[in-house]
């Protein structure tokens, strides 16, 4: 087979084999759903203020200090508002965060078995003897870890993008090395 041919069907067996991996996650491993946590919020005409008529007479009201305080780690302060479009009351909206939460939580599992199965993909193709099928499954394993990373960078911390990163990089030398050794 032509060089050419190789290099295709590696590249090929790469992205199919991170793509496979990827859905077989989303299928068997469901992801939180925002509308599972906060109920959704339509109105059923434009809001709520009347185009023609008199013009409602709304005085800003400020959230207090204590709900201010309340909500500050709890979540997002929402306003309760009157058949004229102003602001009765304030409430803290806690739905946004509690998904946020758990979201956090899937992108880390997700990070975790993305890169358990992107390394598994490196090891088997440093074992496999055909080049192209090879090369395929190291890069569908490198893609599997970046996918995996993508995942979960916001939720990781400096020191974590770091060690992530660092270790990234020492297989990739290692795998470098030992295939191109050969």
């Amino acid at each position: 087979m032509s060089k050419f041919k190789h290099v295709l069907l590696a590249i090929a067996i790469a992205i199919v084999f991170a793509f496979f991996i990827g859905f077989g996650i989303a299928a068997f491993y469901e992801a939180p759903e925002h509308e599972d946590f906060c109920e959704e919020t339509f109105y059923e005409k434009p809001y709520p203020r009347p185009i023609m008529g008199e013009a409602a007479d709304c005085t800003y009201k400020e959230p207090n200090e204590e709900l201010k305080k309340e909500c500050k780690d709890k979540g997002d302060i929402s306003a309760n508002y009157d058949e004229d479009g102003c602001v009765e009351s304030y409430y803290c909206e806690t739905c946004r965060k509690k998904f946020e939460d758990v979201r956090e939580n899937y992108n880390r599992n997700v990070f975790i078995i993305a890169t358990i199965f992107g390394i598994i993909a490196l090891i088997v193709g440093i074992v496999l003897k055909i080049t192209s099928v090879s090369s395929g499954l190291m890069g569908g394993g490198v893609l599997l870890i970046i996918y995996g990373i993508i995942r979960y960078w916001s939720g990781l911390e400096n020191y974590g993008r770091f060690t992530v990163m660092g270790i990234a990089l020492v297989i990739l030398i290692w795998l470098g090395y030992k295939k191109l050794k050969q």
